[in-house]
């Protein structure tokens, strides 16, 4: 039995099923995104209204999802993800600091935050790509932090942060003299600034920049957890699990464009390796045990963690085979810019390289024996 088997036979025995939120979330992404991922896509609109509008709809994890709520939140960032991966990832970029403070012993602070982001009222960030590669020992952090009366001064430069504005806040890890801190952090106070960063092929409507930070201060009140590592890596496995709602939308857009490819060339597309049934039943095969981990409390994940980045690197892969397929069924209309094949290919590239990337989840696996 590999990894993938035993944490499905140890969840329990049903995923979640559609329900009245799904079918709400699936008309606002229908009736509110939809028409605008061209927009979002080339144009670099920001979708903040979109996002707010989801939160107003359940679309984030909720307060009791530390209970087993994770299912919920991953179909619904894959409903977004199937319209448009750069929303669903924002949609995941959401999910990640109401995770942490879902996982916090600061309660002041997680009673102060956690509803307005769960509800969309206010929006945020992880920041922690950098703070994942350093837990797994592939680079130093580029935060630290000085002990002051009250609080911390942070210093350093993170190169690329998504869904942050004026308004917004994330949540970061920095060094320490003991060791290491984790804080939710105010785009607002003084010495933060946004960079803007160089164009991307693709998740240029994410809102991203790098996070410059000069002597700022971090009050006590702000902390997620003293002991920033340990902290992190409690939450790693809901994080990753997460990001799995990304790439089942895109495999279920590419779904959609062999579909409508098939209309008029079904005569030569049934020559192409990866036709839709093909790429349909290997995405039920790894979706269906990922519901089945969103439904496991919060304090069994950590066990899952090897199913959860295996299950997270064989999703990659498939985005990267199902949009590819999905140029190939539509041909040369697959090769137009603003085309959704297209579009899907760059998006499964990037889901490919979210932190944790495809060799990142490899380099994290090999530590495990073998399933």
């Amino acid at each position: 039995m590999n990894s993938t088997q035993a944490a499905s036979a140890r969840a329990p025995a049903e995923p979640p099923s559609a329900n009245a939120k799904s079918e709400r979330i699936s008309r606002l992404v229908r009736e509110r995104l939809k028409p605008r991922v061209v927009a979002i896509d080339r144009d670099g609109h920001y979708p903040s209204d979109f996002l707010r509008e989801l939160g107003a709809e359940g679309g984030f994890l909720q307060p009791g999802s530390v209970r087993g709520g994770l299912g919920e939140a991953l179909e619904a960032t894959s409903i977004v993800g199937h319209a448009c991966a750069s929303t669903a990832f924002l949609t995941w970029c959401q999910n990640a600091p109401i995770w942490y403070l879902l996982a916090t012993e600061n309660h002041e602070l997680r009673d102060q935050r956690l509803g307005d982001l769960a509800a969309g009222r206010r929006l945020g960030a992880t920041a922690l790509s950098n703070a994942v590669k350093h837990i797994a020992g592939i680079e130093p952090l580029r935060l630290s932090g000085t002990r002051v009366p009250g609080g911390y001064r942070v210093n350093g430069t993170l190169r690329w942060v998504s869904n942050v504005a004026p308004g917004h806040a994330f949540a970061a890890l920095f060094t320490t003299d003991e060791g290491s801190t984790m804080a939710y952090i105010d785009c607002d106070l003084a010495g933060v600034t946004l960079v803007p960063t160089a164009p991307f092929a693709a998740l240029e409507g994410t809102a991203t920049f790098a996070l410059r930070l000069q002597d700022v201060f971090v009050p006590d009140a702000a902390l997620l957890a003293e002991k920033g590592e340990p902290f992190l890596r409690r939450v790693q496995a809901g994080f990753v699990l997460l990001q799995v709602g990304i790439g089942a939308g895109i495999v279920r857009g590419s779904l959609d464009d062999m579909q409508a490819a098939d209309r008029s060339a079904a005569s030569t597309n049934k020559f192409l390796p990866d036709r839709p049934d093909k790429i349909e039943e290997e995405l039920a095969r790894l979706y269906e045990p990922a519901l089945r981990l969103g439904l496991l409390p919060a304090e069994e994940l950590p066990g899952q963690l090897q199913a959860i980045l295996r299950l997270r690197l064989e999703l990659a892969d498939l985005a990267l085979r199902a949009a590819q397929s999905a140029v190939l069924h539509a041909g040369a209309v697959g090769f137009i810019d603003s085309s959704a094949p297209q579009r899907r290919l760059r998006e499964a590239m990037f889901f490919a390289i979210l932190s944790p990337s495809v060799k990142h989840l490899r380099h994290l696996l090999s530590s495990f024996p073998p399933p």
